[in-house]
């Protein structure tokens, strides 16, 4: 395309203003404004934009010099020099803050480049008096000036300075990420030596451009596999990479087990940081290959177990360090579990690597084992039992199922002195692997998403157990998961399945853990609300293993509390355990709370709860969880006469 009798060609130009517009709507659209890197892409749009737009006008303006004044041509062409390198210098601050880990070196880099575009800037302005650069007569027009090649020497340095922060710190760069930025010089160099051999073919937008545009498109997909909070991988990312992993190696996950508590503990700005501290651990150790699968769950690849292990001892070393350096915001330690296991080109199922690594991370928190965890013959051999415990669960969780039972724990009434109601307690027996222990199966459930089904079952088991023990069994207490507490029907559910049994909700006593209020609270006090207006009692769980909100305890609809084993421990180690517990349970009580202690195995455990004032006890000294029948006739055989204790 010409402008008048010019031979200026400037359809690259006019191509250029519309790509970087677009490039720079879209980035305003998504998340530039909120992340910082993305934001350069913005910034070099707009000025790659202006820098196409008033090379057009500069032309049009030689084209036509003698249309008008000389002051007015001299004024727009300066504006297209003084514009023209700012998206090469923008660009080139992008891949300083990409490559570059160091604060220091960035803020060192960007002040040099800073100084070299300032004095680009004074010669430009500058030239307003020595044409230097260029200038207008009245005669010849525009008459290029003894310095006129400074742009195209700029653009050369800014594109060999990118090629060599790459090439240093090619190791710390995604390979994707390494071959856009080598690349993207050389497509500028190319279009720019393309119009210093063609003067009048105008490409110096083009370059810019096209750069961009190719870095643009390129990384943002790659980010969209980047997880903005912590700056690593996705775990979509992770499948893939150990999909095409042709020479194998080993996968290293960390799991933070108190994540709940520690997030109730910060601001969202704190978390941020949070967050953001971890994300650089894990790439300063594990560049290229730091991922982040959840919340509470962060991966990487190693080469070898020993080099995991060596990288595992000092990330874990820096992560305490954090914890430390903000231990004055979040009250715990933050608490991990990691596991590793080798794969290899032929054995690389994603699905099948994790639930390795989810059993050996279930096995460390169990044996509250803090060293990493290796995959042996042992963790094969758990996850194929847990597979079988998992068919077993698919198979049995019904109604009429006589291997997944339920079993009752009598609780003692100190004022009634007798066995007043029993809490539901749930069993595995006479299955092919034989009887499987509680916490064993329930933590199957819950990893393979059977645990709101087992919840259920569990709870009309009960119902049903009520409605056949109507004239000894008053009311039961259960267990209800944070699982079945969010699900939107369970009011729905709950008070459908005691009415089809014909029973009255005060015949149900929910139990609730406080961790369960950490994440969920609007929505579990909406449904106890709900169940507690139709007649349901509940308890507050566990009392004394979690974090606790004392003022969402006194709001809810709870009427007893229960104390959990480890406080009753605690008095027999001193008068500190002593004088807690007893505050507790003065507390509790002068608000109008129930107290129920479980866990109480001895006779002097048992005085000293006595002692304290509490109205329930549960434990081995009085019964153990007993079959339905044998706690029915228990309860029908001390009906009527005090308990005589017995181990």
């Amino acid at each position: 395309m010409e402008f008048g009798v010019s031979d200026y060609y400037v359809i690259g130009e006019i191509i250029t203003c519309w790509g970087a517009f677009l490039i720079g709507v879209n980035t305003i659209l998504s998340y530039a404004l909120y992340d910082r890197r993305q934001r350069y892409f913005l910034y070099a749009s707009v000025s790659t934009f202006f820098a196409a737009f008033f090379n057009i006008i500069s032309v049009y303006n030689i084209s036509h010099y003698t249309e008008h004044s000389l002051a007015n041509c001299t004024i727009i062409t300066s504006l297209y020099f003084f514009i023209l390198l700012v998206s090469p210098f923008i660009m080139t601050s992008y891949v300083c803050d990409m490559a570059l880990q160091s604060d220091k070196k960035k803020k060192i880099f960007n002040i040099v480049i800073g100084i070299v575009q300032s004095i680009y800037f004074i010669m430009v302005l500058i030239n307003l008096k020595t044409g230097w650069i260029f200038s207008f007569n009245s005669e010849t027009g525009y008459v290029r000036g003894p310095v006129k090649n400074i742009t195209y020497i700029l653009s050369i340095c800014y594109g060999l300075i990118i090629v060599l922060i790459v090439l240093i710190q090619r190791r710390k760069l995604a390979r994707r990420v390494f071959w856009v930025f080598i690349s993207y010089p050389f497509i500028s160099i190319y279009f720019i030596a393309i119009q210093y051999v063609f003067p009048k073919l105008l490409l110096t937008g083009v370059a810019s451009f096209t750069s961009l545009l190719f870095a643009y498109v390129t990384i943002q997909s790659y980010t969209m596999e980047i997880n903005l909070k912590t700056g690593l991988l996705t775990e979509n990312r992770l499948r893939k990479r150990i999909h095409i992993q042709h020479r194998g190696g080993v996968l290293y996950v960390l799991m933070i087990d108190n994540i709940n508590m520690i997030q109730s503990s910060l601001d969202v700005a704190e978390l941020n940081q949070l967050y953001l501290h971890l994300g650089e651990i894990f790439m300063n150790n594990f560049p290229r290959n730091a991922y982040i699968l959840s919340l509470n769950r962060f991966a990487a690849i190693g080469s070898s177990i020993t080099e995991i292990q060596n990288k595992s001892k000092k990330l874990l070393s820096e992560i305490q360090k954090l914890c430390s350096d903000i231990n004055s915001i979040i009250p715990v330690p933050i608490e991990t579990y990691s596991a590793a296991i080798e794969f290899s080109k032929e054995d690389n199922d994603y699905d099948s690597i994790m639930d390795l690594i989810n059993n050996m991370l279930g096995r460390s928190k169990a044996a509250q084992t803090r060293t990493l965890q290796i995959c042996d013959e042992s963790v094969f051999a758990d996850r194929e039992r847990k597979r079988c415990i998992y068919k077993i669960l698919k198979r049995e969780l019904t109604l009429e199922s006589e291997q997944f039972q339920v079993w009752f724990q009598p609780i003692y009434s100190i004022d009634g002195k007798k066995f007043e109601y029993m809490e539901a307690l749930s069993r595995l027996r006479g299955t092919e692997l034989g009887d499987i222990p509680p916490q064993e199966f329930v933590q199957v459930a819950e990893n393979r998403g059977l645990i709101e089904l087992l919840g259920f079952v569990a709870f009309e088991k009960v119902c049903k157990f009520i409605s056949e023990n109507r004239e000894t069994v008053n009311a039961v207490s259960i267990n209800f998961s944070v699982y079945q507490m969010m699900n939107p029907k369970i009011v729905e559910n709950v008070l459908k399945t005691i009415n089809r049994f014909n029973l009255s909700p005060s015949n149900i006593i929910m139990e609730i853990t406080e961790s369960i209020f950490i994440d969920n609270y609007e929505l579990v006090m909406k449904h106890m609300m709900e169940l507690a207006k139709a007649g349901v009692k509940f308890y507050l769980d566990d009392f004394g293993t979690g974090y606790s909100n004392l003022t969402n305890v006194i709001s809810l609809p709870f009427s007893t509390i229960k104390m959990d084993r480890s406080l009753v421990l605690a008095m027999e180690e001193g008068q500190k355990g002593v004088s807690l517990f007893f505050d507790l349970v003065s507390t509790f009580k002068g608000v109008g709370f129930k107290i129920l202690v479980e866990g109480v195995e001895t006779n002097n455990q048992n005085y000293l709860v006595e002692r304290a004032g509490v109205d329930y006890i549960q434990g081995f000294l009085y019964s153990r969880p007993l079959p339905p029948g044998e706690c029915v006739e228990l309860m029908r055989r001390t009906s009527n006469q005090n308990v005589i204790t017995s181990s």
